[in-house]
């Protein structure tokens, strides 16, 4: 019987906290064919790889599709990311500002 998405998520939040690869815990990749048989499945659809990631979601974990892997890391890692001022990134965008609306996120310098 299959996993459930919400399962499956709570397992790969699991294997985080594992000691392997000489960190005692912390961001890994998987492959789809681990994926497929951790969730207990012949084969993994779009839809069901679509609701493991927002269980994972839901429980404070990322997970980015590599496309034969997938990368697992707590979403209070990604939030700690640096932001782009908008200095930075006026030096990559030439007269663009038309084309989108302001972002109420966007960095300041």
């Amino acid at each position: 019987m299959n996993k459930t998405p919400e399962d499956v998520a709570k397992e790969l939040a699991g294997i985080y906290e594992k000691t392997f690869g000489g960190k005692k815990r912390g961001r890994y990749k998987i492959s789809r064919g681990s994926l497929c048989r951790l969730s207990l499945r012949k084969r993994l659809e779009d839809s069901t790889i679509d609701k493991i990631t927002d269980a994972a979601y839901d429980i404070g974990y990322i997970i980015v599709n590599l496309g034969e892997y997938f990368a697992v890391v707590e979403e209070s890692v990604m939030l700690n990311y640096r932001p782009v001022p908008k200095s930075v990134l006026s030096d990559f965008i030439q007269n663009n500002e038309q084309n989108c609306m302001p972002d109420e996120n966007d960095d300041e310098d």
